[in-house]
């Protein structure tokens, strides 16, 4: 038996996550995080994203025009993505039927303070569980926009920025840039000082990865 979708059927029919909710989600995760009770300087990723997850969500709820649910450590065998793995925090968009259309951040510690001394954690955020997961189709070939999230430990951001954007550079050639780019400025909330992107061209498709530096 055929189901009748009742309203405009179109507003089903997303091949991509809307373009103009991402600078709402950006900004959301920005003033949330200015609200959050921070975690300790040497508490671990997993505990720090999913209770900031909790205030996103809260965040969130106080509004009525965002359209995404909000998960946080959801394996992407729920999402019918090409590899198994987890995805720190995804934004599912809610105007579509399919579950390989979302937004998703990447989330690492940067610049952890351990007694024996700091370690910035450059790799991790650049590597294979970081940047790269977005780089080498780990997650959906759907995605185009996508999200890394830098806890920074010490508090310390602008010193944090420079060293990722420094080994960015070191990896142009694994993380498909173009020449002449980086770590840029944000191109959609010039505003936030605390705000990057990356542009990578994948099989002559072009992925842009947002940065969010958050002082611990």
């Amino acid at each position: 038996m055929a189901i009748e979708v009742v309203g405009d059927s179109s507003l089903w029919k997303k091949d991509l996550f809307p373009e103009e909710l991402i600078p709402e989600i950006l900004e959301l995760v920005i003033t949330s995080w200015e609200v959050f009770e921070k975690p300790d300087c040497l508490d671990r990723e997993v505990p720090i994203s999913k209770a900031f997850t909790k205030k996103i969500r809260s965040e969130k709820n106080r509004r009525a025009d965002l359209p995404f649910h909000i998960w946080c450590e959801l394996s992407t065998l729920a999402t019918q993505t090409e590899q198994d793995g987890r995805i720190d925090i995804l934004f599912a968009y809610i105007g579509t039927t399919r579950e390989d259309i979302y937004f998703a951040f990447e989330c690492k510690r940067l610049r952890i303070p351990y007694p024996s001394g700091l370690n910035t954690n450059n790799s991790d955020y650049v590597g294979d569980q970081g940047m790269m997961c977005f780089v080498t189709g780990k997650y959906s070939h759907s995605v185009t926009n996508a999200g890394m999230i830098g806890y920074v430990m010490d508090s310390q951001v602008n010193l944090a920025i420079t060293s990722v954007g420094e080994l960015i550079k070191k990896k142009r050639d694994a993380l498909r840039l173009p020449r002449n780019s980086g770590l840029d400025l944000s191109s959609i909330i010039p505003n936030r000082h605390n705000a990057r992107e990356t542009t990578h061209m994948i099989n002559a498709k072009k992925l842009k990865i947002h940065h969010l530096f958050l002082a611990v």
